[in-house]
């Protein structure tokens, strides 16, 4: 499965990771900001331990949570 096209080095290698993107072949990186760029603490984690929970996936850890109804 490939990646989305690096800015960098301009191969389809950037894939996603919990905090946002890295290239497999040059390494380079991209950063989310937490909650989609409207800040605020989130949920604490029950995995990594960190406030970065938002719409059920820790930003951090990349833990996702499904609840039951």
């Amino acid at each position: 499965m490939a990646g989305k096209m690096c800015p960098k080095c301009g191969k389809a290698t950037f894939f996603e990771t919990p905090t946002g993107r890295e290239c497999s072949k040059c390494a380079t990186t991209m950063k989310n900001p937490a909650n989609s760029g409207k800040g605020g603490m989130g949920k604490k984690c029950a995995n990594c331990g960190k406030s970065t929970v938002f719409n059920n996936k820790c930003t951090h850890c990349g833990a996702t949570y499904s609840f039951s109804k």
